[in-house]
């Protein structure tokens, strides 16, 4: 569940040098605690995001099920997460962030819910607000819409729409801070490799959600 989860830049790109090292999830793991990677002050948390870090990796390779809907082929799709995986390892800032932002929305069904509807089609109609009140009326929607949402307490879903703010201003979707900025979306400019990944695990109507433009 998407509540306490932060970006996380730091972690994802620790975790995913390590990943593209070989090492398992239990090395991982191990090494992060071991050699205090994360520079924690306590443990108690280390074990936690380090898996959440992994789990995310996971989440953007598709299923072959997946694959199938997108009309993809498996092994290309498993080379396109392999490289976001290293673009988050040794890549610039900018494409580590926007690799972390899709390893985000693999993971979380209501971050790419967000993308695709109140992102997307907000940038493709020219529409570039979006408040405080949209994000209410989108949690509305979603706890209805998802039988799992609607156990949420009112606690869980204020801590869910910070972290989406917050994911979508690491992201650069929105501006910093909590003035009018705050509450305008700007298109992604997505790195060409980023890009590239995202075409091969046929992404295209997620692209044209982040950029507002058509995606052939």
């Amino acid at each position: 569940m998407l509540t306490r989860e932060q970006f996380l830049p730091h972690e994802m790109r620790i975790v995913a040098v390590l990943r593209t090292q070989g090492a398992s999830d239990e090395q991982v793991i191990v090494r992060v605690k071991s050699d205090n990677l994360f520079q924690y002050p306590t443990e108690r948390m280390v074990a936690n995001r380090a898996t959440v870090c992994l789990r995310r990796l996971d989440a953007m390779m598709p299923t072959d099920a997946a694959c199938a809907a997108r009309g993809i082929d498996p092994n290309t799709a498993a080379e396109a997460a392999l490289s976001l995986t290293g673009l988050m390892a040794s890549g610039t800032p900018t494409q580590a962030d926007q690799a972390i932002f899709y390893s985000m929305i693999c993971r979380y069904d209501i971050v790419r819910e967000l993308v695709l509807v109140e992102v997307g089609e907000r940038l493709q109609n020219f529409d570039y607000a979006f408040t405080a009140a949209d994000l209410n009326a989108f949690m509305t929607r979603f706890t209805t819409e998802y039988p799992d949402a609607a156990r949420w307490t009112e606690a869980t879903v204020k801590r869910i729409k910070g972290s989406l703010r917050q994911t979508l201003r690491h992201a650069g979707l929105i501006g910093e801070g909590q003035g009018p900025e705050s509450e305008r979306l700007s298109p992604l400019f997505l790195d060409p490799e980023v890009e590239q990944g995202l075409v091969q695990l046929g992404e295209q109507p997620l692209i044209a959600a982040l950029t507002g433009r058509a995606v052939m």
